[in-house]
């Protein structure tokens, strides 16, 4: 599993910086309306499936990222859990420098209360839902002991996944000392989302989350006489088909930010706006603007792929090997061209023994008319050592006389 967990953060951190549709050799943007100007300093859209940015603004200014930055909080729990660290059950006890007389006035909060017992998962969807400042600070404790020791943490993840201008020294997003970018916040929800697909269900979808409960109240207090439900902050997922994500923030230093995800049929988008000026409402209005104008003009298709030869590899004892892609075959596209989308596989010959997995033999070329969309690597899927000297001898003989007669022809 932490095989996997560490292919996927080096696929993910190779990608985290691409360019503009990057992976294709054209945009092809001639005639391409742009998308609608909104209430943001900064704006980044990218397709889920392969990271390209579809559209930028601004997209490399620095700005604090306010409670976007509960999602790197997350991301480290959510790690911490995979490493069988701390259980989504365990039962946290809150302590009274966790609580509201203790964080700034006007903060947001889950409300948690000195001598209450949470369940981690209470306090996740705490951040994730209502955006608990004083979740934040009692996760920080949990896993290291104080906000500073988290914050290196946070740091140690967003240098893993190659976010050079992400920074933070605290996990909440009070601070206006933490920083990010519109381009690097997009490309670290798109990996938050890779590595904990989860989080949508359990977390970031939720209208609402019923806290406080019977079951959660220090000992000798009772719970609330009525059901009480915390509302998601994100209109979004309320208002918009498709949405169910990520999350808002919003301190003076920074004006109103958000990150949003929405999926209709296979393609997934994921936006960021930051530094709004006009308040929340404006701030959902322009995301819904942005998000219309990507699905009108994007799409992620997955072409039928060519059959595919297998390979001869001389002085292997496995003789022959069949290549795959490197990489999922689904991307991102105009869709002026979706529907007109050829793909062909160039493959290399006279391969030799030993060759190691992940060797690049050949790749599909995807295009439209003249114009070539994509190239994906076809890669030999496992180790091929040399055979013993006698399949050796044998191999070379046979390509001597292929060889020659291939000449003489």
């Amino acid at each position: 599993m932490d095989k996997k967990r560490d292919c996927l953060f080096a696929i993910l951190s190779g990608i985290l910086l691409a360019s503009s549709f990057a992976g294709t050799e054209s945009s092809g943007r001639d005639n391409f309306i742009t998308a609608p100007s909104v209430d943001a300093v900064s704006v980044a859209i990218v397709d889920f499936e392969k990271g390209d940015i579809l559209y930028e603004s601004n997209a490399d200014a620095v700005i604090p990222p306010a409670s976007l930055t509960k999602l790197m909080t997350l991301h480290v729990v959510y790690e911490a859990i995979a490493r069988g660290e701390i259980l989504k059950n365990t039962i946290i006890d809150i302590m009274p420098e966790e609580t509201s007389p203790r964080i700034p006035y006007g903060s947001s909060l889950m409300y948690l209360q000195p001598g209450m017992r949470v369940p981690l998962i209470d306090l996740m969807r705490g951040m994730a839902v209502v955006s608990g400042n004083d979740a934040a600070f009692t996760l920080a404790r949990i896993l290291a002991g104080s906000n500073e020791k988290f914050s290196f943490l946070m740091n140690r993840e967003a240098e893993k996944l190659g976010l050079s201008k992400t920074r933070f020294v605290e996990p909440s997003g009070l601070s206006e000392f933490n920083t990010t970018t519109a381009r690097e916040m997009a490309s670290f929800s798109r990996a938050y989302l890779a590595l904990h697909p989860e989080s949508i269900a359990e977390l970031h979808s939720l209208y609402s989350m019923e806290f406080p409960r019977e079951d959660v109240m220090p000992e000798g207090v009772s719970g609330p006489p009525h059901k009480i439900l915390l509302r998601n902050r994100n209109d979004l997922i309320f208002s918009y088909d498709g949405c169910d994500g990520l999350k808002t923030g919003f301190i003076y230093e920074s004006g109103y930010n958000l990150v949003a995800t929405a999926k209709r049929g296979d393609t997934r988008i994921i936006l960021v706006t930051l530094g709004g000026t006009q308040g929340s409402d404006e701030r959902t209005r322009g995301a819904k603007k942005l998000l219309d104008w990507t699905f009108d003009n994007w799409q992620t298709v997955s072409p039928k792929l060519p059959e595919i030869s297998s390979l001869r590899v001389w002085g292997s004892k496995a003789r022959f090997a069949l290549p795959v892609p490197r990489e999922s075959t689904s991307f991102t596209v105009r869709k002026s061209v979706s529907g007109n989308i050829l793909v062909r596989a160039e493959l290399e010959s006279d391969l030799r023994a030993p060759i190691m997995a992940g060797t690049r033999v050949g790749q599909l070329v995807y295009s439209t008319g003249d114009l070539v969309l994509r190239r994906i690597d076809l890669i030999i899927p496992a180790d091929l050592p040399k055979g013993n000297i006698f399949l050796r001898f044998a191999d070379m003989i046979h390509r001597f006389f292929l060889n020659l007669f291939s000449r003489r022809s």
